[in-house]
C-alpha cells in the first residue's frame, strides 16, 4: 500500500551541537517546499523541550554530542515518545558499529553529512526526511538488516518431556543467519544432554554447544544450558548478552531451571523472546509471567503439538505466553514478533 502524501508540509526538527551544522540543514530544508523546520536544538535536553513544544513529523539527529550523545537520547525517545528519526553523522558506513545501533534502537536510517554539499546530495537529504515522515522506504542508507533487528535480542527456550524431538524441529525452522542468540534450558541428564548438543551441531546449521560461565552470546549461535549443579542465567553488558552461572539453590527442583533462566532477563525484558515448549510440570511459568509484565514476547507450544503439555500449559493458566503455536511454526512466529517489537538498547 503506497503511503498517504500529506496535505501539509512534514514538520522538521533539527538536533546538532554545531551552530554551522544547523543553519545549513535549516537552509537546505527550507528550499524544499514539502518540508517545513519548526525548531533547533544543540543538546539533548533542548531538544526535549523542542519535540514537546513542537510536536515534529520527523527529527533529524547528530549521534556526537556533548553529555548525552544521540545514541542515548535515541534510545530514550523510542522508548517514552517514538516518532521517525533520521540520524546524520560524520563518515557513517556500512557496518559501523554507532549506525548498527541506531537502527537496533529504532531510527528510520542512518544518513552521512555530505562532505562536499551539491544539489544531488541535498536532494537526496530532503528525500530521505521526507520518506522518513511519511513510512516510505529509504534509499542510499545503511539497511535495517535482519541481523540489525535482533542486534540486542536474545531468544529463552524451555522445555522438558519430548523437548529433543521439539528443539530440533524448531531450530531446523530457523534461519541460522538471522536469529538473535538462543538459549535453551532442556530437563536431561547430562550425559544425554552432551549427546543431545553434539546431535544438533551435527546435524542443523547453527552452531550449536554447551553454554559456560560469562560466555559472550553472538547472534545465530544456540547454546545449552548444561546440568551441572549451577543455574544459567542471562545479563546484558558491554553491548552483548552473556552466560552468568549461579549457584542451584535447595529448594530449585530443576537444574538448569527454565524458571531461573527466565527470571534473569527481566531486567532486559523488552529485548527478550521466550518460549515454552512441551515438558512435565510447570517450571517456566512463574519467570515468563514475570518476562511478559515487562515486555517480553511469550508463546508456548500448542497442545495439539505437545507430547506432554504441563509447561506451556501452566504458563496459559498464568496469561504468561501471548498465545500458541504449533513447533513447526513457534520459532519463526516468536521471530517475527520480536522484529515488531520497538528496540529499546539496554544500560550496561
Amino acid at each position: 500500500m503506497t503511503p498517504k502524501q500529506p496535505t501539509k508540509p512534514v514538520r522538521v526538527a533539527v538536533v546538532d551541537d554545531s551552530l554551522t551544522m544547523r543553519r545549513w540543514l535549516k537552509s537546505v530544508i527550507a528550499l524544499d517546499p514539502r518540508l517545513q523546520i519548526v525548531g533547533m536544538a544543540g543538546s539533548a535536553g533542548e531538544a526535549r523541550e523542542l519535540i514537546k513544544a513542537t510536536e515534529p513529523d520527523v527529527l533529524t539527529l547528530d549521534i556526537e554530542m556533548p553529555g548525552m550523545n544521540g545514541l542515548e537520547f535515541l534510545t530514550h525517545l523510542m522508548r517514552l515518545h517514538p516518532m521517525p528519526v533520521i540520524m546524520l553523522a560524520s563518515g557513517i558506513l556500512k557496518g559501523n558499529p554507532a549506525a548498527e545501533q541506531a537502527l537496533a534502537v529504532g531510527a528510520v536510517a542512518c544518513i552521512s553529512k555530505p562532505q562536499f554539499p551539491t544539489q544531488e546530495t541535498m536532494k537526496a537529504l530532503c528525500d530521505s526526511i521526507f520518506a522518513a515522515a511519511i513510512g516510505q522506504p529509504i534509499n542510499g542508507h545503511t539497511p535495517i538488516s535482519e541481523k540489525n533487528a535482533f542486534s540486542d535480542r536474545i531468544l529463552l527456550v524451555g522445555a522438558s518431556t519430548g523437548g529433543v524431538a521439539a528443539i530440533e524441529t524448531m531450530l531446523g525452522n530457523l534461519n541460522s543467519s538471522n536469529v538473535p542468540p538462543i538459549v535453551i534450558a532442556q530437563h536431561m541428564p547430562q550425559q544425554y544432554l552432551t549427546s543431545f548438543v553434539q546431535r544438533l551441531d551435527r546435524i542443523g546449521a547453527h552452531d550449536v554447544a554447551f553454554s559456560s560461565n560469562e560466555m559472550r552470546l553472538a547472534p545465530g549461535t544456540v547454546r545449552i544450558a548444561p546440568a551441572q549443579d549451577r543455574q544459567t542465567c542471562v545479563v546484558w553488558h558491554s553491548g552483548a548478552w552473556h552466560i552468568h552461572e549461579t549457584a542451584r539453590q535447595y529448594e530449585q527442583t530443576y537444574c538448569p531451571s527454565v524458571d531461573v533462566l527466565f527470571a534473569s532477563a527481566v531486567p532486559w525484558a523488552r529485548q527478550v523472546g521466550a518460549i515454552l515448549l512441551t515438558g512435565l510440570g510447570n517450571d517456566g511459568a512463574k519467570g515468563m509471567l514475570a518476562l511478559r509484565r515487562r515486555g517480553a514476547r511469550t508463546l508456548g507450544q500448542s497442545r495439539e503439538s505437545c507430547v506432554v503439555y504441563g509447561m506451556p500449559g501452566a504458563a496459559l493458566s498464568l496469561n504468561a505466553s501471548e498465545d500458541e503455536a504449533a513447533i513447526e511454526e513457534i520459532g519463526t512466529r516468536m521471530l517475527s514478533r520480536m522484529r515488531r517489537t520497538r528496540a529499546s538498547v539496554p544500560a550496561t
